[in-house]
């Protein structure tokens, strides 16, 4: 390891500051006391306990004066471990912001009589929502986020989100949050009268509009847990709506939406490992929900109303197919389900061991489905005829060989057989394409702009790197500067990864990775196991989770130490968001030589403790995820790889810095506070810990987009440095 007299404190400045110490108060947690026998929770005799000595710095109000003064002595000790490059995060703040077009548009898409979009003005923390008539005519604001951060007591953390306007143009609803908390009020504004606002307090956020006059919403239990569908009629009080749907069931969550055919409203319940979708027919004016799918454990399904043939088009995993097959049914006979096929009964979108299908959106001509084949996002496309498939499923190609591609803005469900599609790649800014389904040509709407960015100064490579267990290659993404690269010698190189719930690191563009590559960074992804990127059966059901979860984490610390013995890497730091914490920090704890230096984002390292108390935030529903820590089954292997469980005393572990926000319900900000507390506590360089402590924000950072850069511009400028490379 290469070391600068940049990368710390002097000794002088050491001697005068030291690290907060919070006291160490011994907690006994018990494990196998959570009642659960009916999901096979085998009995603990007698039950587990493990000591938690910083179980005091836990306080859900997120109030208690004693534990604020010690997080902002964090604050202080990082601001002063890390003083010395306040004139280059200005300068690199600068630099991030000099490759965002600050006054941008996005696409107008079509809905009814407008065409929306939305716009960003330089100088602007947040965004303005727009529309113009679809025959000409001047552009209309109707949404200024802005305008609402100034009603809020903190401005500088506004999430406006789930904006929707009522099916005839008349009204818009949109949800807000000021804490980073994500508990959202929705509020429903007039656009053509002036009557007042009306506001429905603590929801999941997002509505599902009946009509002009109706719309569905969402609640969230003690546990944060989105639990409750609600119908509320506009002009009552919000003490006097419906109760619509309650699950009972803590494994699952409910989330409800309209479909693109303005027929019905979906609600849907979901764990981690089973489906169940009910619906509501608005075309009979509404009325109790109608089960499609019983739930049975392991069927998922996702499905899309086509009203013209009175069918759903389904994606599932149900029979043994796997990774999913395309099936119809109709809505008089919901559970009944066949593969959908042709006029001659071909299925046109079977099930297949090398892709995997995601949710479909049907369209009145066609259905689009997004999915996985050859390790990348893809999209197939079929034409309908009626309730049959016209043609078999067209998979929609792209020009590069390494690509991200989703569906963009499609509003109406009659949209003359062109599907709106985003495409981009590491090197590549994000385009907006209009795909015609039956000459299967690209019309490019927009491509993103990046003010100072130069594509042919980069580039990219896709390797694989042999797995410890000998089954499967990782891919790993790498992307360089050209003339920062001398062949035959390695770079320094920050590897990235995340590998949970299936969630894929595809290779997208990010303008901010550039402030790195510009200074010689080698950056690479790791598409470690546990994510989906090469079948979401395989890579995560099979491979990487409950019992297999270990292959995550050893995934990456073998993708280090390849890109190191193969010369591509010479130093190197890791980074990792949320369960991408949970994966450094078991990175660090397996191979903390490997690495100079580890960046954690709010990071999911308490594993134990969080998961034996269902009282906090996602709880329940993680047990399908890594396992009920309360089960003997599970209890050991998943002690065997908590991050805060498994540092390793005296020894010399990377540069870490934490980061968090004090109101975050996904990793609450005790996690880090108390891995700072035990890595300082047990490592043998307690001082190189440091924790960033957001106090008005939470999981996602700062809302405001350019308090959002200068946060960003910290990260790197401390990386930088550790890479004495802060110029």
């Amino acid at each position: 390891m290469v070391m600068h007299e940049s990368r710390g404190l002097s000794t002088a400045s050491a001697e005068r500051l030291k690290p907060p110490v919070a006291a160490r108060v011994p907690k006994a947690v018990k494990f196998g006391v959570v009642a659960g026998e009916d999901r096979g929770v085998e009995p603990m005799d007698p039950p587990a306990t493990l000591v938690d000595n910083y179980f005091w710095l836990r306080d859900d109000s997120r109030t208690d004066e004693t534990i604020l003064a010690h997080l902002r002595a964090e604050n202080a000790f990082t601001e002063a471990a890390t003083g010395h490059l306040a004139a280059f995060r200005a300068k690199l703040y600068d630099e991030l912001l000099s490759r965002v077009q600050e006054d941008d548009d996005t696409p107008p898409y079509k809905l009814g009589d407008w065409l929306y979009f939305s716009r960003t003005v330089k100088g602007l923390s947040y965004r303005q929502y727009l529309r113009r008539p679809v025959g000409g005519g001047p552009d209309e604001l109707y949404l200024d986020v802005n305008e609402v951060a100034k009603t809020l007591p903190n401005p500088k953390q506004c999430d406006v989100h789930e904006v929707e306007v009522s099916p005839d143009g008349s009204q818009v609803a949109f949800a807000v949050d000021g804490t980073g908390y994500e508990t959202y009020d929705v509020v429903v504004r007039q656009l053509t009268n002036d009557g007042a606002d009306e506001t429905i307090a603590k929801t999941l956020g997002g509505i599902a509009w009946a009509s002009e006059k109706e719309f569905y919403y969402v609640t969230e239990d003690a546990a944060h847990r989105p639990y409750r569908v609600w119908k509320h009629v506009l002009g009552t009080p919000q003490a006097d709506d419906a109760l619509v749907f309650e699950e009972p069931d803590e494994m699952f969550n409910v989330g409800c939406w309209r479909d693109a055919d303005g027929s019905t409203i979906f609600i849907e319940s979901e764990s981690k490992e089973t489906t169940e979708l009910r619906f509501i027919s608005l075309e009979d004016g509404g009325g109790a929900p109608t089960v499609v799918r019983p739930r049975e454990f392991g069927v998922r399904y996702d499905a899309a109303s086509h009203a013209p043939s009175n069918s759903l088009i389904l994606t599932s995993n149900v029979d043994g197919f796997r990774n999913r097959a395309l099936f119809k049914a109709s809505k008089d006979a919901p559970g009944t389900w066949a593969l959908l096929s042709d006029g001659a009964g071909a299925a046109v979108l079977p099930h297949d061991e090398s892709r995997s299908l995601g949710a479909p959106r049907a369209f009145k001509d066609f259905v689009a489905v997004r999915g996985r084949e050859d390790g990348f996002t893809q999209i197939w496309t079929v034409p309908l005829d009626g309730a049959v498939a016209a043609a078999p499923a067209t998979r929609v190609k792209f020009d590069a060989d390494a690509f991200t591609a989703s569906l963009g803005a499609n509003a109406e469900f009659d949209n003359g057989g062109v599907l709106r599609v985003r495409y981009g790649s590491v090197t590549t800014p994000s385009s907006t394409l209009d795909y015609d389904v039956a000459s299967t040509a690209f019309t490019t709407v927009k491509v993103q702009p990046v003010p100072n960015y130069d594509e042919a100064l980069y580039a990219t490579e896709r390797v694989e790197v042999p797995s410890r267990d000998g089954t499967t290659k990782i891919p790993v993404t790498l992307l360089w500067r050209k003339d920062k690269r001398v062949a035959g010698e390695p770079m320094p190189t920050h590897l990235y990864g995340y590998g949970s719930y299936g969630i894929c690191m595809d290779p997208s563009f990010s303008s901010s990775r550039f402030a790195l590559v510009d200074r010689g960074i080698c950056y690479a992804i790791a598409h470690v196991r546990g994510g989906g990127e090469m079948g979401h059966n395989l890579w995560y059901e099979q491979q990487g989770k409950y019992l297999a979860k270990k292959n995550t984490f050893f995934d990456f610390v073998d993708v280090a130490a390849h890109l190191k013995a193969t010369g591509v890497a010479s130093e190197m730091s890791c980074e990792g968001r949320s369960a991408g914490g949970l994966l450094v920090g078991n990175a660090v704890n397996l191979a903390p030589d490997a690495f100079c230096a580890c960046v954690a984002g709010v990071p999911f390292v308490d594993l134990m403790v969080t998961m034996c108390d269902p009282s906090i935030p996602l709880t329940t529903e993680e047990w399908e995820e890594w396992g009920n820590p309360n089960n003997a089954k599970y209890f050991q292997y998943m002690l065997e790889y908590s991050p805060i469980d498994n540092v390793a005393p005296g020894v010399t572990y990377p540069k870490m810095l934490l980061v968090s926000g004090l109101n975050d319900p996904r990793v609450a900000y005790w996690e880090p506070a108390k891995w700072a507390q035990v890595l300082r506590h047990d490592v043998a360089n307690p001082d190189d810990v440091l924790l960033k402590m957001d106090m008005a924000a939470g999981h996602f950072s700062a809302a405001d987009r350019y308090r959002y850069l200068r946060e960003l511009a910290f990260d790197y400028a401390w990386l930088l440095d550790v890479f004495g490379k802060a110029e």
